[in-house]
């Protein structure tokens, strides 16, 4: 009667035997000699199901910053199949994965982030069966969850971007030296996120044993910015200048951001890191650029994507209650030589009477009854021409009544809106084709000389004739308020803007990690 030992080592042979017949019917090689089997027969070379589970829970709890990392610990608390081990181990899919773990730093980033020398170390674990005392269902527990994050991860962030830039810049704490957790939104823009149906794809990838390496490739940016970027990268860190290369770095994660960008036609780009818009009409091959003044550090510009609708001559400004409650009530209360200096009026929201500064208390100006309001004209502080496009932050492109903002360097100077060194210029681009008669009435309804001989009729005729208020785009004009402190100019050559609200450092201490 044959003993228990000699039985199972009869049973291992005719498996390996059987199995190298259909060999090449399946993925990856294995083969086995005694010796092997010997060996795998001790307790700790056993593969033991509910200890590789036990394992994969483990590394489940030490957390992870990125969504994909959530997913993968969602994947595996639902009981989800193993995806890259088996009991053969792990096949040429590991492999692959590895290759293109070992090139991140084309991307700017480490291996560090995904957990590069875990996954080899413990391949090796395997391959040698030199486990260094561990139970070869824990190496392999460990060796599948990591290579599941490190997929997701390599495959989100490249594919999305490995910042959720609205979760970035939505919760800075503001810079008014406050405690408060009260956040300031300052992106607004519809950019595609990663939903679990794209995490979805992508295990399908692996465990339909799909070619990875068309899927890898097919997630990598493959538009020209970040093309141009990418090798501006990778050229700076050649020649050892870490400068350039961590500006590169920085905004190759803006450009891996999926939100909309100017493309075709006519737009309005404004740069607020560069403090500069460009208008662009790519049927007619033109463009012009202007400076602008962006909002300063306590009243950044919000990121936004809008369009255009109209322009208006000669608008009134609303006092926002945030710039009442921190800059008029504190200092201004009942100041009427304020009021008049800076053309402010207070009206009552309900009767639309003008009420006099002398009277108000601090409680009423933020009562929310009252409006305070600028005359218009010269003096307003939005000047004679606004532009005016959906947003919910009541911000605008528009004239200024102080021109010589636009001379300093740091012209981070606006409560949030965006102020166009050249508006009539503006103004007249953005029409569909050149109409000399509309931009004389745009002229005179700014108290401006008029260029045509019908402008000069009808002003010497009716010098008191009834203005323009404002002109409707037939088409509204796309208009793009974005932050890179890396981009090409109109000749398409790579120009460093200067980080003004700091965000570089915001997005550089996240990527730290990866």
């Amino acid at each position: 009667m044959m003993t228990r030992l000699p039985r199972l080592l009869l049973l291992l042979s005719l498996f390996t035997l059987l199995y190298a017949c259909h060999s090449n019917k399946r993925e990856g090689n294995f083969s086995v000699s005694v010796q092997d089997i010997e060996k795998w027969i001790s307790p700790r070379f056993r593969l033991k199901s509910k200890l590789i589970r036990e394992e994969i829970r483990r590394q489940c709890q030490q957390g992870g910053s990125m969504y994909a990392d959530a997913f993968t610990r969602k994947y595996y608390d639902s009981g989800g199949n193993f995806l890259w081990i088996s009991r053969q181990g792990t096949d040429h899919r590991a492999d692959t994965l590895l290759t293109y773990l070992h090139q991140i730093d084309r991307h700017g980033l480490t291996p560090k982030g995904f957990h590069v020398t875990d996954i080899e170390r413990d391949l090796k674990l395997i391959q040698t069966k030199e486990l260094e005392g561990e139970d070869v269902s824990m190496v392999l527990g460990r060796l599948e969850f990591h290579l599941t994050k490190a997929f997701l991860r390599y495959a989100a962030g490249l594919r999305y971007g490995f910042i959720r830039p609205h979760k970035l810049l939505n919760n800075l704490l503001p810079d008014d030296g406050s405690q408060k957790p009260a956040y300031r939104i300052l992106f607004d823009i519809n950019c595609d996120t990663p939903q679990d149906s794209f995490y979805q794809h992508a295990l399908e990838q692996v465990s339909q044993s799909v070619s990875l390496t068309s899927f890898l490739n097919e997630v990598e940016p493959h538009d020209s910015l970040y093309a141009q970027m990418q090798a501006d990268y990778l050229t700076a860190r050649q020649k050892g200048d870490t400068a350039r290369a961590r500006l590169a770095h920085i905004n190759m994660e803006r450009a891996r951001w999926r939100y909309p960008r100017p493309q075709g036609g006519k737009y309005v780009w404004v740069n607020l890191a560069a403090l500069e818009l460009t208008a662009v009409d790519e049927l007619r091959d033109t463009f012009f650029s202007m400076r602008i003044c962006g909002g300063n550090q306590s009243h950044k510009t919000p990121l936004l994507q809008s369009a255009i609708q109209r322009v208006e001559t000669d608008p009134y400004w609303i006092i926002p209650m945030t710039i009442i409650r921190k800059e008029i009530v504190p200092r201004h209360v009942g100041d009427t030589a304020y009021f008049r200096r800076n053309h402010y009026r207070i009206i009552d929201k309900q009767t639309s009477q003008e009420i006099s500064p002398a009277g108000m208390t601090a409680g009423m100006l933020t009562s929310g009854r009252y409006t305070i309001r600028q005359d218009n004209g010269a003096a307003n502080s939005l000047g004679r021409l606004i532009f005016r496009f959906p947003n919910q932050f009541a911000v605008y492109l528009h004239d200024t009544n102080n021109h010589s903002t636009f001379r300093r360097q740091n012209r981070a100077v606006s409560h949030g809106c965006v102020r166009v060194e050249r508006p009539l210029d503006l103004a007249f681009f953005l029409m569909q084709k050149p109409d000399s008669i509309l931009e004389d009435k745009l002229r005179m309804a700014i108290d401006l000389k008029p260029h045509t001989q019908w402008g000069r009729k009808l002003l010497a005729e009716n010098p008191v004739a009834k203005k323009l208020s404002s002109y409707v785009y037939p088409v509204p004009i796309p208009v793009f308020l974005d932050y890179y402190t890396l981009y090409p100019n109109q000749e398409g050559q790579l120009c460093h803007y200067p980080d003004v609200y700091h965000y570089d450092e915001e997005i550089e201490k996240i990527l730290s990690g990866f």
